[in-house]
């Protein structure tokens, strides 16, 4: 397979450009490969409604809106303590949450289904604007366990699979309950600055700041920021704001065991059900496709923000795309390599 070379890269860069013209895309995309960042770059507005671009330009150290693909934090601080034997996949909710409300969840969802979004926990309500009393009252992890914790499974444990936040919120409260730490405060001690992730957080949506990317939502025809359509703050389900360089250091810093063992950061990068690892993408695999297309990572979208973390094992590469523009123009950033790798490998067949 080829790597990307300055050709491959010049043509990912003409990409984004048009799609930044086009109004589709702003954002930051960061290449690296075995180690070495090999291409990052800013595009576009931190802003949609100042005029200029020069007057709010997105830089390499804009911070982000993660959207869902903040879960891999979650993800990995649920594995801590799987690594610390406070707990393993195969534990049920009500093993460490004693007081959940629904008996038969808390009896038959154990860690593994919620980490594959295969235990039935559905969604949770704090997105759209119907349901903004629910953000003005429910804040912490555990208040969004009472939300819902009343509500049985949508399906029998392990049968399928549905997408969903809510299940990450009951591993971000098992966190709390098996650690003796708030979740902000978990992810800050175990995760981020153990990775060096200098700027990575929990922020208000309401603050403002030069290296903060402002996302927006249409509401009754307006475009208003999106704070009313979503979550105030982070939690744990996603929603963390960080910079491309941060989530490079994060992935580097899993791949060199620094967060969890190497031997369950294997297991959770590999398929366990449809396109989940635990607790993290792990696709592009199957009959007929080469074994390059398989990656790891996350992706993320709401009203104003659009991510795309994903690591390619088998030729090294880590792509990084993150925006403060609606889906899907990120994940179209994201696959551009991949793609002309693609096209490029069938060409070459006689």
């Amino acid at each position: 397979m080829p790597i990307p070379d300055g050709v491959a890269l010049a043509k990912l860069d003409g990409f984004a450009l048009g799609l930044e013209e086009a109004n589709q895309f702003s954002g930051v995309v960061l290449v690296a490969r075995n180690g070495r960042v090999l291409f990052e770059k800013a595009y576009g507005k931190t802003d949609e409604k100042v005029e200029e671009k020069s007057e709010a330009p997105v830089t390499v150290d804009t911070r982000f809106n993660l959207a869902s693909a903040g879960k891999m934090f979650t993800a990995v601080a649920i594995l801590q303590q799987i690594a610390l034997r406070r707990l393993s996949l195969d534990t049920n909710v009500g093993d460490v949450l004693k007081d959940y409300p629904n008996k038969q969840f808390a009896t038959s969802v154990t860690v593994r289904h919620l980490l594959t979004h295969t235990g039935g926990a559905g969604d949770i309500n704090l997105f759209g604007t119907e349901h903004a009393e629910n953000r003005r009252r429910v804040h912490s992890a555990a208040d969004m366990v009472a939300l819902h914790g009343d509500r049985p499974p949508a399906f029998a444990p392990g049968s399928k699979q549905e997408y969903g936040n809510f299940g990450h919120v009951v591993l971000g409260r098992m966190i709390e309950v098996l650690s003796g730490e708030d979740f902000e405060s978990y992810l800050q001690r175990h995760v981020f600055e153990p990775a060096g992730m200098t700027h990575t957080g929990f922020v208000d949506c309401t603050e403002r700041a030069s290296d903060i990317a402002i996302g927006y939502a249409s509401v009754d025809g307006q475009r208003v920021p999106n704070c009313a359509t979503q979550p105030t703050r982070g939690f744990p389900a996603g929603g963390e704001l960080s910079t491309a360089g941060d989530m490079y250091l994060f992935v580097r810093t899993l791949q060199e065991g620094k967060l969890i063992p190497a031997t369950l950061f294997a297991a959770a990068t590999k398929t366990h059900y449809e396109f989940m690892g635990l607790g993290f993408f792990a696709t592009g695999y199957g009959p007929g496709r080469p074994a390059w297309e398989f990656r790891w990572g996350h992706g993320g979208s709401s009203d104003g923000a659009c991510v795309d973390v994903r690591t390619y094992p088998v030729t090294g590469e880590t792509i990084i795309v993150l925006s403060n523009k609606d889906i899907p123009a990120c994940f179209s950033v994201a696959n551009f390599l991949h793609k002309q790798w693609s096209e490029g490998t069938k060409a070459s067949k006689p």
